[in-house]
């Protein structure tokens, strides 16, 4: 570390940052240092806690608590299985789960066994989650419950409901030792090669992440965890909430889908934080603008991260939740979950703020030299929470993970990450987009060039082009020959691509247009889409009955011209959080409001016109099993009576 500061100033919650003199007139911003101590490994941190306070809850699921003594008895005895069954430090271990308690104990089960874990999202198709398991090469796979594991890659499986629990006055140990060098998960992102690339963090990256969150968020929390643990948010929540000796609240798949369930849980166990994506925690608030903002009154903090902030989202949280404070946090999974952040008390312009304790970041040119103050340069991320290196790619790994050469500490390095930046007067990042074409859609980094190669691994497809909508909310591809079956292309890219890599728009040509150098013509492409999307229509099976209201729902939320009227709305390249703008849709649109869960069974535009036709009144909701669900669904109508009566 650099120890002549000039330039200092204060961060939210006392936290404190200096530039070094000789660099204020370029690009650096360097974070507050972090608190010294001894590393402990999460896991163990964690243990400590329940020896500490065995009897409190630390997770609670499904309506079901569990306590520090009894988590931590149960990772300890799955510790032992694993290393009975020859899992040894440095091992590598695939988790597939549903949202669960089950999955608490297994990812701390396998830390507390000395190996890293790999989150498998369920949600990838079998084809996908075999080229992870065969690149990753884990020692086994641990799962519970009725999830199956998908895909043809073989391996032994252990299903952690299966091991019968100890008693035992006192809370485990792990048996495994693990060092800061040693691995601690491998998380894989989209890939610009059309193959997914697993980013590679250690117990020392870990640590210290988790050391500045505790810095920056002091306290434990009621925290809501609403992030897959694919996603690497997740740790943030999980991890993070038990080393503080809070209480998470793990939200299931199913109340994951719906924001009416999700304030049912903030409300009901009095949650003081949560951690999602924008475009969810604007669903969120919608929902409680209608059942009532003070079921969110519990909240402390709020954090968004995973895509860019909206100034309109930060003037909507400060009309509902003005005592609620708002964080807009940014990170790369190579940076080890966040590098940056920006905490507001009120509405001001979004930015990302500054570094996170321990953190350096540098805005630099082609020629890694750092940009003068104000410039667009690219973001490159430097201090203990950067990665090892992306599994099994050395020559990926070489040409983004960099020796630092802005700092003097022995090994240092620098991730660049692609982003482009800019310092402002004021000492904070203004992120302005990035250097090639991968785009954030709904927190999952998406690479188009590898969905490109992705979808000429179709027989049919003989050149590929794709790019992002005028939005960046999802994919156009555009492919050749003209003749081709677009509904077959859908099904080959469902079976091949995460839901996020799908396009929602494709558009068959003679040719895919391409300039003398061989690169995609993007003027083309726009005429091609401006051509035939004027004019918003059905195309699907003949003679089905469709409600154009429906029709224009679907097209305000998928952003398309032509809605087939049998194509399921995912094959479209929807997701669980387009479901929840659907469902606002459909009631701005129709006068109904469907069910989230009613939403998945009745997935085409044909099903959900019949749906839509047999409503009783405009207030109706349909299928309706989640009394958490049902109460704040029930409080939102006599909400919406209420004002149609006082407007009488």
């Amino acid at each position: 570390m650099v120890s002549d500061m000039s330039t200092t100033g204060d961060l939210q919650g006392g936290a404190h940052y200096a530039i070094p003199p000789e660099r204020e007139r370029k690009s650096a911003a360097i974070g507050p240092e972090l608190t010294a101590c001894e590393f402990v490994a999460s896991h163990d941190l964690i243990a400590l806690m329940a020896s500490i306070r065995p009897l409190s809850t630390a997770v609670t699921c499904n309506n079901r608590n569990i306590s520090y003594a009894e988590l931590v008895e149960r990772a300890s005895l799955l510790s032992e299985t694993l290393v009975r069954n020859g899992i040894r430090t440095g091992d590598r271990v695939a988790l597939l789960f549903e949202p669960s308690t089950d999955m608490v104990a297994a990812v701390l089960g396998v830390l507390g066994a000395g190996a890293a874990y790999i989150p498998i999202d369920r949600s990838l198709p079998p084809a996908r989650i075999d080229v992870i398991l065969a690149d990753a090469q884990p020692a086994a796979l641990l799962t519970a419950g009725d999830v199956t594991p998908a895909g043809s890659f073989a391996l032994p499986v252990i299903r952690v409901d299966d091991l019968s629990g100890r008693e035992s006055d006192t809370p485990a140990s792990f048996p495994g030792r693990t060092g800061p060098s040693d691995p601690a998960y491998l998380i894989y992102t989209s890939g610009s090669t059309g193959t997914p690339k697993g980013v590679l963090v250690n117990h020392g990256n870990l640590t210290a992440s988790l050391r500045a969150r505790h810095q920056v968020y002091p306290g434990g929390p009621v925290f809501l965890l609403v992030s897959p643990i694919a996603f690497d948010s997740s740790i943030a929540g999980l991890l993070g909430t038990l080393e503080a000796g809070g209480r998470l609240v793990v939200a299931t798949a199913e109340e994951m889908r719906d924001p009416a369930e999700l304030i049912g849980l903030i409300a009901k166990h009095h949650v003081t934080r949560v951690l999602c994506v924008p475009t969810l925690y604007d669903v969120v608030l919608k929902a409680a603008a209608r059942a009532g903002t003070e079921l969110l009154q519990s909240l402390e903090v709020v954090v968004v991260a995973g895509e860019p902030l909206p100034d309109e989202l930060v003037s909507a949280h400060f009309a509902a939740l003005p005592r609620t404070g708002l964080v807009n946090e940014y990170g790369p999974t190579e940076a080890t979950v966040w590098a940056t952040y920006q905490w507001f008390t009120k509405p001001e312009p979004v930015t990302i703020g500054k570094p996170i304790p321990g953190v350096r970041v540098y805005l630099v040119d082609d020629d890694l030299c750092q940009v003068v103050r104000g410039e667009t340069g690219e973001l490159c991320v430097g201090g203990p929470t950067v990665a090892q290196g992306y599994f099994n790619a050395p020559e990926l790994t070489s040409a983004s993970f960099l020796p630092d050469p802005f700092s003097d500490e022995p090994g240092a390095r620098l991730y660049r990450t692609g982003d482009l930046a800019r310092l402002t007067g004021d000492d904070r990042l203004e992120f302005l987009g990035r250097v090639d074409e991968q785009v954030k859609i709904h927190g999952h980094r998406v690479d188009p060039g590898g969905v490109e190669i992705a979808l000429r691994g179709f027989a049919d497809v003989g050149d590929a082009a794709v790019l992002p909508n005028s939005d960046r909310s999802g994919l156009i591809a555009v492919i050749s020959p003209a003749t081709l079956d677009t509904n077959a292309v859908r099904r080959y890219a469902r079976n091949h691509l995460s839901p996020a890599e799908i396009p929602q728009q494709i558009y068959p040509v003679a040719e895919v247009p391409r300039g003398s150098n061989g690169k995609v013509d993007r003027a083309a492409i726009a005429s091609i889409v401006a051509e035939r999307g004027g004019v918003r229509h059905v195309a699907g099976a003949h003679g089905q009955q469709v409600d154009p209201r429906v029709v224009a729902a679907w097209s305000e939320v998928l952003n398309l011209a032509t809605v087939p009227s049998d194509v399921n709305f995912y094959d479209l390249g929807a997701n669980s959080l387009s479901v929840l703008r659907l469902q606002e849709a459909l009631e701005a649109h129709c006068g109904v409001r469907p069910s989230i869960s009613t939403l998945y069974q009745q997935s085409t535009v044909a099903a959900q016109s019949a749906l839509v036709s047999k409503a009783g009144s405009e207030d109706s909701e349909f299928g309706e099993d989640n009394l958490l669900a049902a109460q704040v669904a029930r409080a939102a109508r006599l909400r919406r009576q209420r004002r149609r009566e006082g407007a009488q």
